[in-house]
């Protein structure tokens, strides 16, 4: 039995002398992991379409026991990703993300699409990597089932404060009058362009206003928000911010 669908590859290893084990970020079926037979010989007609951040549409053969790619062909492979050391690194780390967050019951369609707007905006440079990275990381988490509680504070029910409180272990918004000692002071502005990235169609939530001070600080809580809700730590996050 086979079928075709389109999809982004995350992660590439490589198996035997020349096979490749490929995780794919697809429309409609998650993340697939699939053999594609001596994809690590630059003449195969696989070759190309299966490297790493191509967006391709894979045709998929089920075998016994595991997906083979048996056709591809591209679609996108972001080429302006290799000009930039830290847009690369940046989407290396997403990669890493898709890779280990994404669970198999999970909708990926919204997901797909955000790791492609993602690569896109890097790609060709028309978004900061501080503007595409907390983006990245909250709109994530959000729609693998973390989403954070930015409504009101959790406590009191208040919508806004001059300052509002984020606590990064929970995701919960507290107001200053119920801050505690794990929460974050974060802007009021810092605090909208957090809802923006969560409740906002994706048309919408690249198209973040903020000053390089709190762009800084959505950063830093984005990052803190993701690193306490998984419990791991990632390579490639710890490399790109070493640039």
């Amino acid at each position: 039995m086979s079928f075709t669908t389109d999809g982004v590859v995350i992660k590439i290893t490589k198996t035997g002398e020349s096979d490749r084990l490929l995780y794919i970020l697809s429309r409609g079926r998650g993340v697939i992991k699939a053999f594609a037979k001596s994809a690590n010989r630059p003449k195969n007609k696989l070759h190309s379409s299966t490297n790493l951040f191509c967006y391709s549409n894979f045709t998929f053969y089920e075998g016994k026991t595991a997906l083979k790619v048996t056709e591809s062909e591209v679609k996108e492979t972001f080429f302006g990703l290799t000009e930039d050391l830290k847009n690369l690194a940046l989407a290396q780390y997403f990669s890493d993300l898709a890779v280990s967050m994404i669970p198999e019951s999970v909708e990926t369609d919204d997901i797909l699409r955000l790791h492609l707007n993602s690569l896109y905006f890097l790609s060709k440079k028309l978004k900061k990597p501080e503007t595409v990275k907390p983006v990245y990381e909250m709109r994530l988490m959000s729609d693998i089932g973390y989403m954070p509680g930015l409504v009101a504070c959790a406590k009191c029910g208040k919508f806004e404060t001059p300052v509002m409180n984020f606590d990064p272990l929970t995701g919960i918004l507290l107001c200053s009058d119920c801050a505690d000692n794990h929460s974050l002071d974060l802007p009021l502005n810092v605090i909208s362009a957090m809802r923006q990235i969560c409740y906002a169609d994706l048309n919408m939530i690249f198209s973040l206003k903020l000053s390089d001070e709190n762009l800084s600080i959505l950063n830093n809580t984005t990052e803190k928000y993701l690193l306490n809700r998984s419990e791991k730590n990632f390579r490639t996050l710890r490399f790109y911010n070493s640039l």
